[in-house]
């Protein structure tokens, strides 16, 4: 019953079935065919009998017909096809042993039974019999009569049609037989399918759909699947990950706020001291803040979530930001440089490129030394709009370069300077939102970051 209830199997029986009756449509019209061809053949040479027994009639007169008549009805023990009637006018003198003319022959052409037209008692003849017979009626009113034995073609059509309804039959049953196999061989690949979502379902995010080297549509959603388990794993192990970051680098901060408030409490303080540990715990509160509000921005922007998207000037973009980071550089002794060399633009949030970019730039100004230089520009890298900041700073070593675009993680020397390590991660997290590519190279000395957009909106490319 399972099998009956599979579209597939359903789809395969009423192809099946319109196969049939198209075959069945086929074959008939060629049994219908060839049966029109047959009596077409058998009247013209009922034609040809009588135009030659009317030639007689002309050139010899009526007693050479009759004469004629009676030897070609004469068997002498010999199977004869064809069968000849000459009555008068008032039917009253036969040729030979014969009925009388017979009264439902109305039109030129006829088929009748053999008993209803002709006397015979010969072995191979049958009453049932069917014959094809021609009627005429020569210049003095006699009527002639030539009849065709129809066993032979009867029989070759009564054998045409048991072909092609045995046609039809094995075609319907052959098309049935192919709708189970489809059907059994669709409900193992969705059975293969199952099997792997109950024990995803069950808790094994590893499992896959299998792929067979078919490369059929089934494959094709196999494939699809298989990427959306392994976005699903992602997501769900970066989860994890968040939530252990979360309880290990927040609890830190917490505790430093519970216990500054709880020793405040100890004993009695004056105004100035209660106020100092108050702007004290507004620092440790905004910074706790700060590390919940780029975690949600990270998180928002590996789901996917699209607000307010629009078309962005990229030029527009690196001179807003480049006025603001360009004072904090100058008051740190730091060389601030910023062109624009392409004029390009993207679809995308201005807020969430925006934070990215002063991320970056936060970056940037945080670990590069006086004395150093930072460069901001908007240029093209192989044809695809491009944000670049580079600096003079440390640097991050290139077997570093993955691990700190993870959330949480600092590296040693950055250690000592204020942060959540969630600067880069957020970096990442935006690129890949705009369906941009994160890159992290050498500036010789120091670091050049880049985030190249490949035009494809909304796709997810690794950092």
């Amino acid at each position: 019953m399972r099998l009956f209830r599979t579209s597939v199997f359903r789809l395969s029986l009423l192809y099946a079935c319109a196969y049939g009756l198209l075959s069945a449509l086929g074959l008939g019209f060629t049994y219908w065919s060839t049966a029109s061809h047959s009596q077409a053949q058998i009247d013209a040479r009922l034609r040809l009998e009588t135009d030659v027994l009317l030639n007689l009639y002309q050139t010899q007169a009526l007693p050479a017909l009759a004469e004629n008549v009676r030897r070609r009805n004469r068997s002498d023990g010999q199977r004869k096809i064809f069968f000849y009637l000459l009555a008068s006018p008032d039917s009253a003198q036969r040729i030979d042993q014969l009925h009388p003319w017979p009264k439902n022959v109305n039109s030129v052409y006829a088929t009748l039974r053999f008993s209803d037209v002709f006397q015979d008692t010969r072995d191979w003849v049958d009453g049932e019999d069917r014959v094809r017979v021609l009627m005429t009626v020569l210049p003095n009113n006699y009527r002639l009569l030539v009849g065709r034995d129809l066993n032979d073609e009867r029989a070759l059509l009564n054998h045409n049609l048991r072909v092609v309804l045995l046609v039809i039959v094995i075609t319907v049953l052959l098309a049935t037989l192919g709708s189970v196999v489809l059907g059994r061989h669709t409900l193992r690949r969705i059975d293969a399918v199952n099997r792997t979502a109950n024990a995803i379902v069950a808790g094994d995010l590893t499992r896959r759909v299998a792929i067979t080297p078919r490369n059929d549509e089934f494959d094709e959603l196999g494939r699809m699947l298989n990427a959306m388990l392994e976005r699903i794993e992602q997501l769900m192990t970066g989860m994890r990950q968040v939530t252990d970051n979360v309880a290990h680098d927040l609890r830190s901060p917490l505790n430093r706020l519970r216990n500054r408030l709880d020793i405040t409490l100890l004993e009695a303080r004056t105004p100035d001291e209660y106020r100092s540990v108050l702007e004290q715990s507004i620092g440790e509160t905004d910074e706790i803040l700060k590390t919940f509000n780029a975690l949600l921005s990270i998180a928002q922007a590996e789901a996917g979530i699209q607000r307010d998207w629009s078309q962005l000037d990229l030029a527009t973009l690196v001179e807003d930001l480049a006025d603001l980071y360009g004072a904090l550089a100058e008051e740190r002794g730091i060389a601030f440089h910023w062109s624009i060399e392409s004029q390009a633009q993207v679809r995308g949030n201005r807020q969430l490129l925006a934070q990215a970019l002063s991320n970056l730039l936060d970056n940037a100004v945080k670990y590069t030394p006086t004395g150093g230089h930072i460069e901001l520009k908007s240029t093209l890298i192989d044809k695809a709009p491009a944000l670049v900041v580079s600096d003079s700073g440390p640097g991050i070593p290139s077997s570093l370069r993955e691990r700190v675009l993870e959330r949480f993680v600092r590296l040693d020397n950055a250690r000592s300077s204020p942060g959540n390590g969630l600067g880069l991660s957020l970096v990442k997290a935006v690129a890949r939102l705009h369906g941009a590519v994160l890159r992290l190279e050498d500036n010789q000395p120091g670091l050049r970051v880049m985030v190249v957009f490949d035009g494809r909106y909304g796709k997810a490319n690794d950092a």
